[in-house]
């Protein structure tokens, strides 16, 4: 799921700045972050799934494969088209703030500072490059990585009946189930929930069971995947069509 030119920036004349850097510097991230995820998913569709699963908790594989599983979820909420929406809804700015505002709550001030130093030149820069290194806000990326990594972990749930969950273009459901702020489908079988962490004693309790998604369960997550669906979204069946017709006529 992806759209061309989705992070590119073009200055006054329609010239692209910087083409690809943001690309880059996404796809830097997902490559510290993509062995761990593909061994989890290859875990998860061992027949012996709880079995390893508690072998890679006892081996304490579990907190980095648990940390860049948080971090997959942080960076798609930041990459996403609802982020760039805020930003570039503001009429009040010019386009070239717009870009500066959009860098700095999705990316560094350092990045933010060489994309300036493109779109700017002379009395204006400086007072934009001023404004950037005052910027005390440290952006969305910094503040939601924060608030996800301080204050949950995470629960696996695996589906234990026919159905299948969906994979949509904004896949992160937010806020729709009570107890359960962060719903995240992974794979047509599994999903993540983030609860509150559970601290002991100082120590961190792992979770290690693995929690049955009926087919009730999964209409319920689906039904949210689809009302949270951009343009596309992945099913396994044809008769899921059908499915995501009637939540369209009924919404």
């Amino acid at each position: 799921m992806q759209e061309r030119d989705f992070y590119e920036i073009k200055d006054l004349d329609g010239d692209y700045v910087l083409r690809n850097l943001i690309e880059e510097v996404y796809s830097s991230w997902e490559s510290e972050i993509s062995p761990k995820f593909r061994k989890f998913l290859t875990v998860t569709s061992n027949n012996n799934f709880r079995k390893n699963f508690i072998e890679i908790v006892n081996n304490n594989e579990w907190a980095d494969i648990e940390t860049s599983l948080l971090s997959y979820l942080v960076l798609i909420l930041i990459r996403g088209k609802k982020v760039k929406n805020i930003t570039y809804s503001n009429t009040k700015l010019s386009s070239n703030e717009q870009h500066i505002l959009h860098l700095l709550m999705t990316t560094s001030q350092f990045q933010t500072i060489e994309f300036a130093k493109k779109l700017y030149s002379g009395q204006e820069l400086e007072n934009i490059l001023h404004f950037i290194k005052n910027d005390i806000t440290q952006g969305i990326f910094y503040n939601l990585t924060n608030h996800i990594m301080k204050k949950y972990q995470i629960r696996i749930c695996k589906t234990v009946g026919e159905k299948k969950l969906f994979l949509s273009d904004n896949p992160v459901i937010i806020q729709k189930f009570e107890g359960e702020d962060y719903i995240l489908p992974i794979s047509p079988n599994i999903c993540i929930i983030l609860i509150p962490i559970n601290i002991k004693d100082d120590v961190i309790k792992i979770d290690t069971h693995i929690y049955s998604l009926h087919d009730n369960h999964v209409d319920k997550i689906n039904e949210q995947s689809v009302l949270n669906t951009d343009s596309l979204i992945i099913i396994s069946e044809e008769r899921d069509l059908e499915f995501i017709k009637n939540i369209k006529c009924s919404d």
